[in-house]
């Protein structure tokens, strides 16, 4: 018979492996969560594991960010655009504009309509075929507005 899966017992058995000390150990207690939960961490679950733990959720929020396969019930999708030289000058540059003014979200924020995070990201080492984006960790060359559309969900 299968045991049922519970947060407490999770975040028990993370805290026994090092976390919060061991920030990979606090990765994954977060990785199971999201696994647990759909595919995104839900607040009241980050609430928990910074009551249990004895977090402030401004460090769990900067660990979140940290890894991009983690993802917040608020933004369970993550943008990225390559924000190097030469992808600037393929057209990086405006597509960053779309989005900002699309969805009304700068770099390092969350957008409200769109359900995702948003950030200029370095070079994305792809420069013969940018503009590059990366969503949700697959990275997308030659992107354009209407790639950006059909992933965020047109408008």
């Amino acid at each position: 018979m299968d045991k049922k899966w519970t947060l407490e017992e999770a975040i028990s058995y993370y805290r026994s492996q090092g976390a919060p000390g061991d920030q990979q150990a606090l990765a994954e207690l977060l990785r199971e969560i999201q696994r647990e939960n759909g595919g995104w961490l839900p607040q009241e679950a980050c609430a928990e594991v910074c009551r249990t733990l004895g977090l402030r959720e401004s460090f769990l929020s900067a660990v979140i960010k940290r890894y991009p396969s983690l993802r917040t019930e608020q933004a369970p999708h993550r943008l990225e655009i390559c924000g190097g030289e030469r992808c600037g000058r393929n057209g990086s540059a405006s597509l960053r504009e779309f989005v900002e003014s699309t969805w009304h979200v700068r770099s390092g924020e969350i957008s409200r309509e769109g359900g995702f995070s948003y950030r200029v990201a370095g070079c994305m080492k792809n420069c013969l075929h940018g503009p590059n984006i990366r969503w949700d960790g697959t990275l997308y060359p030659h992107a354009d507005r209407n790639l950006l559309n059909s992933l965020i969900g047109g408008k």
